[in-house]
């Protein structure tokens, strides 16, 4: 497991276990415990306990490890949030703002006028089990565009090579998140153009574990809502990160994902 076992550890002398946080693989390891180190202090000295930030080689081990109960809090993507609060119970405690940008880019040096002109031609994904993957398929399909009929698709083993891939000319586009854009270095970033922001979909989601006492939950969720409203580690934290703000889910939110849960399952059973 690679987790932020050796960043300072805050309450090490406490005698409480240590709060396991979850947080889904989406870029480098060693970027995500960085950014998260701000919540972890903050929250190992608020609960007055030791705090523990870990993630997963990929989405599928992150994943089957959320449905091993392994994580007391989760930061996953809002599929998979859907996917372990049906199947093992977990409790919707914040979501994240803003919502998460779809993207399709192309290089500057071979441009496309339009998305009509990925037929026959192939699409690099940057992430095939994200629900920015799974809107995008959906979108294509209704511009008349079959994934395996009409185009193909790659995938690449990290967010920042996509940007690679199409400025090469192995991919004539990339469909991608905004977040996933931002990571492309800025070199290979600079011989990319945004072809269309073709959705967005809703943010990450902070998940507590069904093992948890009631009274604890509510308090780990009042500590997060103060966290990212009023604290100088959430300041960091936003800036860090490219995110604005976490708030309660929105009414609805999780059985709007719903449409998208089976989908979720199938792309799960491989690594991504």
């Amino acid at each position: 497991m690679l987790s932020a076992g050796a960043l300072p550890q805050i309450g090490r002398a406490q005698s409480a276990s240590p709060l396991e946080i979850g947080v889904l693989p989406n870029i480098s390891a060693r970027i995500l415990l960085a950014q998260y180190q701000p919540m972890r202090d903050y929250l190992a000295r608020e609960a007055k306990r030791p705090v523990q930030v870990s993630t997963a080689p990929n989405w599928s081990n992150f994943h089957q490890r959320t449905l091993a109960l392994e994580y007391d809090l989760l930061v996953t993507a809002a599929n998979l949030a859907r996917v372990a609060q049906i199947e093992r119970g977990y409790i919707p405690l914040l979501s994240y703002a803003p919502g998460i940008k779809g993207m399709v880019v192309c290089a500057k040096s071979l441009p496309i006028g339009s998305v009509a002109e990925i037929a026959g031609k192939t699409l690099v994904l940057s992430n095939p089990q994200s629900l920015v993957t799974l809107r995008g398929m959906q979108w294509l399909a209704e511009q008349g565009l079959q994934r395996g009929k009409d185009f193909k698709t790659i995938n690449t083993p990290t967010d920042d090579s996509v940007g690679s891939v199409v400025v090469r000319g192995d991919a004539i586009a990339a469909m991608l998140s905004g977040g996933e854009y931002r990571a492309i270095p800025d070199a290979t970033k600079a011989q990319l153009q945004v072809l269309i922001t073709f959705a967005e979909v809703p943010g990450f989601i902070v998940m507590a574990s069904p093992k948890l006492p009631v009274a604890e939950v509510k308090a780990l969720k009042g500590h997060l809502l103060a966290f990212a409203t009023s604290s100088d580690e959430g300041k960091a934290f936003f800036a860090a990160t490219g995110f604005t703000g976490m708030s309660e889910p929105a009414t609805g939110l999780m059985e709007s994902l719903d449409p998208f849960v089976e989908a979720t399952r199938r792309v799960l059973v491989a690594p991504g």
